[in-house]
This record gives C-alpha cells, sequence and structure tokens, in this order.
C-alpha cells in the first residue's frame, strides 16, 4: 500500500494482513453462489480457494490514489480511512473495518514539524483559507470536467469550503503566515 507513519497511529497500522480474507466455499451442487437460490448440502462447506483481494496504492498522504476523482481527495484536510483502530472497549487497539476514520494534517508547518508529521500542513498546501477554497474549485473543474459531478453538487462544495473555517482566526477571518 505505501502507508505512510503518521502521528496519532501506531506505526505499524496498517498491518500486513489486515484485510480479511474472501473465501469461495463449496456449497455442494444444489447451491448456486450466485443468487443464493437452491440447497446447500455442504454444512459446513468446504473452503474451495482464498481469492487473491487487492487494496489501493496510497499517496504520501495515506490517501488512495486511482479511482474516480473525488473533491475531498484532491483538496484534502487530512488523510482518509476505509478503516479506524479502536479506541477503548473489548477491541480496544484493534482495527476495525466498519467505521472509517480521518487523521487531520496539521495546520502549520510549525505544527507538523513539533509533531513529526511527513504530510504537508494545511498552510504548506493551501497558504490561506483563498488559496483552499481555489484548490476545491479545481477539484472540482476536474471532476466536473471528467463527468463524475453535477454543478449543482460543486457548487455546493465550493459554498461549503468557502463557508469552512480552513485557515481562518478564531474571529473567522482569513489567516496566513505569509
Amino acid at each position: 500500500m505505501g502507508f505512510p507513519t503518521i502521528p496519532g497511529l501506531r506505526p505499524t497500522a496498517p498491518e500486513s494482513g489486515f484485510i480479511n480474507p474472501l473465501l469461495d466455499y463449496d456449497w455442494g451442487s444444489a447451491f448456486d453462489p450466485i443468487d443464493a437460490s437452491g440447497i446447500p448440502s455442504n454444512a459446513p462447506p468446504r473452503i474451495k480457494q482464498v481469492i487473491r483481494t487487492l487494496v489501493p496504492k496510497v499517496d504520501a498522504d495515506g490517501n488512495e490514489l486511482g479511482g474516480v476523482p473525488v473533491v475531498l481527495r484532491d483538496a484534502p484536510l487530512g488523510t482518509y480511512l476505509g478503516w479506524n483502530i479502536t479506541a477503548t472497549g473489548f477491541h480496544k487497539d484493534k482495527l476495525c473495518m466498519y467505521a472509517g476514520g480521518m487523521i487531520p494534517f496539521a495546520k502549520t508547518r510549525a505544527e507538523r514539524m513539533a509533531n513529526g508529521d511527513p504530510r504537508l500542513s494545511l498552510e504548506e498546501r493551501y497558504t490561506d483559507h483563498a488559496g483552499y477554497v481555489a484548490a476545491v474549485k479545481k477539484a472540482a473543474a476536474n471532476a466536473i470536467a471528467q463527468k463524475f459531478l453535477l454543478q449543482k453538487d460543486a457548487d455546493a462544495l465550493i459554498a461549503a469550503a468557502q463557508a469552512s473555517g480552513v485557515l481562518k482566526g478564531t474571529d473567522g477571518q482569513a489567516v496566513s503566515s505569509r
């Protein structure tokens, strides 16, 4: 996968073997696995094979590469995960495949450096709030051009970016370190 070491996650996450194997069962000749019709005659069924499972590679931020252009991925605010690590309870520190997570980028370069985070900060990526909004506009235009996003949905994403607090001070005004 190429997953980077990110503060807040143990360095081994996601561990090798974290993807559940996909098993191909032999339920018997009277059972059709395509539509789950018929009568399973092998109980318990034998495993015919373990089907090879592939996962996407990730970029330096830990976000998946390829696929449909998504504004959130192309103007990211952090690393988006299709899995998470359980924080408390019986399964504490175990991978949870059923709930995704997000690890936000540091706001400034100084914060990033202090945390030992290899991912660029929001400020390094976008400079200021206007830069973030411009990145969202560019990502939305790309998705529209490839016919994966409607203009009305792009408008809503851009309006949300404009209204967001990304790289704004506590008073709601845009801030920049430059």
